[in-house]
């Protein structure tokens, strides 16, 4: 699915639940989506590289579309639906939920803490091989619980 389009749901699905999403914790989850997209689907959520900076995980096309907002929250001017399977999209309904009871800072934690993130050069595309490794072995949003 088109990444931006991934976002906007996201968003969307935060503002609904009443929960503020910065850029910062998107980049978070849309790391979050593919990861568990991979291991639930084995395929990837998005084609977009998702690439090593400084605060985690980031898809620059993303980061991009909305960085004129700073460490502001983020809004979306509908409730944007996205065209998936009711699978697909109960899955990323189980991260947003996970995602928004955990703070920026912590996800930022979290995903330092990952082997792909720890892995990559920084500056780097994180490998989708490493993104697919980790998450086969590990669920570190305990989804599965």
């Amino acid at each position: 699915m088109d990444v931006i389009n991934l976002s906007n749901h996201v968003i969307s699905e935060f503002e609904k639940k009443g929960s503020p999403i910065t850029n910062l914790k998107l980049q978070k989850v849309l790391y979050y989506v593919q990861g568990y997209f991979i291991r639930e689907f084995g395929e990837e959520a998005f084609t977009d590289d998702i690439y090593c900076w400084q605060y985690g995980p980031v898809v620059p096309s993303v980061y991009y579309e909305y960085s004129f907002n700073g460490a502001c929250a983020l809004h979306s001017n509908e409730n944007f639906k996205l065209n998936i399977d009711e699978v697909k999209e109960q899955l990323i309904a189980k991260i947003v939920e996970k995602c928004r009871h955990i703070c920026s800072s912590a996800l930022v934690n979290m995903t330092h803490s990952e082997s792909p993130w720890k892995n990559a050069n920084p500056g780097c595309i994180i490998k989708k091989q490493e993104i697919r490794t980790f998450f086969t072995f590990n669920d570190p949003l305990e989804i599965r619980k």
